[in-house]
């Protein structure tokens, strides 16, 4: 069960962005992840189950689930369809600029049975900020095989950091398994049995402050 080719994850939301990078982005040392803080049914603390890392070119980060299972079927209780999992991940953003998030990679395994449909969602948003920006991938059975979507969030939906401060960033990712038609049906969205992990990817996108 390999992963397919990744998508390219940066995704500038809007022309108003596409500036040269010299210009828009801050240097790479100028912006790093200080906290992670997480917990729910689908990320226990104990043993430690997610991790976040910033990428090389401070373009994105990833979040790693080793924990993260769904599952729907005859004799799985209701409280194993849905699984969540609530970050918060402390940035430091260098002064004059403000970060948000342009793209979304999801990446795991599925299992469905016909008739049988799971989800994942994500919603985010920066501390102080009202505006909270929801992904989904939707997946429909039959299926067996690993999956890999990529959204892109739309640039008047974007939550921005506040301005030239150090900022939190709340992330609520769930998967669910509905087997609700097909109650004879069973459904697992899980880690993959190679690479041990459940993948988010979320592409970074900037802009000076008073933009």
């Amino acid at each position: 069960m390999k992963f397919s080719t990744i998508v390219p994850v940066l995704a500038l939301a809007g022309s108003a962005l596409a500036a040269p990078a010299t210009t828009t982005t801050p240097a790479p040392t100028d912006v790093y992840i200080k906290t992670i803080q997480y917990n729910g049914s689908g990320c226990p603390i104990s043993p430690p189950s997610a991790s976040v890392v910033i990428s090389d070119d401070k373009e994105s980060f990833t979040v790693l689930f080793s924990s993260f299972v769904a599952q729907a079927g005859p004799g799985i209780a209701r409280t194993e369809n849905r699984k969540n999992c609530q970050l918060n991940i402390g940035l430091h953003i260098p002064s004059g600029f403000q970060v948000s998030i342009a793209s979304v990679d999801f990446r795991g395994w599925a299992q469905l049975d016909s008739k049988v449909n799971g989800l994942q969602t994500s919603n985010y948003y920066f501390q102080g900020d009202h505006q909270t920006v929801s992904t989904q991938c939707p997946l429909s059975g039959p299926m067996t095989d690993d999956y890999e979507v990529s959204k892109q969030v739309t640039f008047g939906s974007l939550s921005w950091s506040p301005c030239g401060e150090d900022s939190n960033i709340n992330i609520n990712t769930s998967i669910f398994v509905d087997n609700s038609k097909a109650t004879k049906s069973s459904g697992l969205l899980t880690t993959d049995s190679v690479d041990g992990k459940v993948t988010q990817i979320y592409g970074f996108t900037w802009q000076k402050c008073g933009n």
